[in-house]
């Protein structure tokens, strides 16, 4: 004899109610089923520009410095520095952006990237839809690998500074966004740094560092044992 399989929760969006809303935000109350069939609410934002719940917000770059012979720098990561009004302070984070209407993710990080670095960067690779805050908000986004070919005349006037970078908007001038190249090897550290400087951190940053620590010390341990 079968059981009658347990509904599972769900959100009913014709009862969604709007608390109030900017240019760039709205603030709902959700209504929601549980197991039970009972009704329970919850609050979210949601990003005005968003088309559609699955439609996708933002792209994150993750972008890695190739052909980049100065010293014993090693890989580099390009990460940014901007003044954050919600936390009144300075983040460290990775470079990102919305997504317009008209782009696949893969297109929007390059202009991002272009934009917020100066940088030329090309797509390694496009990870599915990520959330961010899954309890505050339904904003996803994409994480884009680039690489920054520094052998580009481009490229490498911008690394050394040699030329300006045009491409940044106003809004993130005026925070004083400005990129931050950062270490592959020993992140970690170099995050706590900025940290006790009073920068706070971005979080997918501090997850991208942890997991490359844990890949250094694995493959140490790996080494020890075959020597």
């Amino acid at each position: 004899m079968s059981s009658t399989p347990t509904p599972k929760p769900r959100v009913d969006f014709e009862k969604t109610e709007t608390v109030g809303s900017t240019r760039w935000m709205r603030l709902e109350t959700l209504t929601y089923k549980v197991e039970d069939g009972s009704e329970r609410k919850w609050d979210r934002a949601v990003r005005t520009t968003k088309k559609s719940e699955d439609a996708i917000d933002a792209v994150v770059i993750l972008a890695l410095l190739k052909n980049n012979h100065d010293g014993d720098e090693g890989d580099q990561i390009v990460c940014v520095k901007q003044f954050r009004p919600p936390l009144d302070a300075f983040t460290l984070e990775l470079p990102a952006g919305l997504i317009d209407s008209d782009e696949e993710p893969a297109e929007a990080a390059i202009r991002e990237f272009r934009e917020e670095t100066g940088y030329l960067g090309t797509v390694s690779g496009v990870l599915p839809a990520s959330y961010l805050s899954p309890g505050l908000t339904n904003e996803s986004a994409c994480l884009v690998r680039l690489e920054v070919d520094l052998a580009l005349e481009h490229n490498r006037k911008i690394h050394n500074n040699q030329v300006k970078n045009d491409s940044l908007e106003g809004c993130e001038a005026d925070r004083g966004l400005e990129k931050i190249l950062l270490p592959r090897k020993g992140l970690l550290r170099a995050l706590h740094k900025h940290e006790e400087q009073g920068t706070k951190v971005f979080a997918a940053l501090y997850s991208f560092a942890l997991g490359m620590e844990i890949g250094e010390a694995s493959s140490l341990s790996k080494g020890a044992q075959c020597s």
